[in-house]
């Protein structure tokens, strides 16, 4: 297949495209070694660059400062049910159980969904003013700090690791140096950023994290990672790449109309 030269589209775009390729491509199946580890419950069903998710019966979305929650109890007619202010430069979501990740420019908010419709705050965890991404597994989460475009020009290019066992008080485990990360997904003990191509790391030792392999020739906003699939955007669009013994091949791509 022909690559041609790249262009930049908007966050919005690839945020789009993301939940879309999701929904239309997502297949596939168990898997388990250190690079092909099981599909477990350290995965989201969305990027971790996604202002929206669906948890059971329930849509939350982030805009600039707030968290909106509408029920699907009837998927054809969304009924607004709560909009909570969450203060600033809220950017992503993230959930996981009862539990919602919001990311923003100045750190981490950990909500409660125990109660699907009122949301409660738990914690903030600060960091330096910078563009935030953030998946978890439940017992850490994972923050990716880029300094990639003028808002966030003041911030370092880095992976954070939170300990979130008391999510009263996450606590900073490690950091890890990295050129311009933007999303990420977790899957047990395999953390996969995309960081000037598509990286993978064994990160079992929170302190000493380990690359496994550099995809330096795939186009990676973020991704989803689905059985042997991984679903992602880039700056063309949405591609499906299968993933097997160390290599990842391109199956199918939905490109950006500009």
């Amino acid at each position: 297949m022909e690559r041609k030269k790249l262009t930049p589209v908007n966050s919005v775009s690839r945020r789009f495209i993301a939940t879309l390729g999701f929904l239309v491509m997502m297949a596939g199946c168990q898997m388990g070694d250190s690079f092909e580890s099981d599909f477990s419950s350290g995965e989201g069903t969305g990027g971790s660059m996604a202002r929206f998710t669906v948890t059971g019966d329930h849509l939350y979305t982030v805009d600039h400062n707030s968290l909106k929650v509408f029920s699907l109890a009837d998927p054809k007619k969304p009924v607004p049910k709560n909009n909570r202010n969450v203060g600033f430069d809220v950017e992503t979501i993230f959930p996981l159980g009862n539990t919602l990740f919001l990311g923003t420019s100045t750190g981490m908010y950990i909500y409660d969904i125990t109660l699907p419709e009122n949301p409660q705050k738990i914690s903030f965890y600060e960091h330096i003013y910078a563009c935030d991404p953030v998946v978890s597994d439940g017992r850490y989460a994972y923050v990716t700090l880029s300094s990639s475009n003028a808002r966030c020009w003041r911030a370092g290019n880095e992976l954070q690791i939170v300990d979130i066992q008391d999510k009263v008080a996450p606590k900073q485990v490690s950091t890890h140096a990295l050129s311009s990360p933007r999303g990420l997904a977790i899957r047990n003990d395999t953390l996969w950023v995309c960081d000037a191509g598509l990286k993978v790391f064994d990160v079992q030792n929170k302190s000493q994290i380990k690359q496994l392999v550099h995809f330096s020739d795939v186009p990676a906003f973020d991704l989803i990672l689905n059985g042997r699939l991984a679903l992602v955007t880039g700056e063309e669009g949405f591609v499906q790449y299968r993933i097997g013994n160390g290599t990842i091949t391109k199956i199918s791509e939905i490109k950006v109309i500009k």
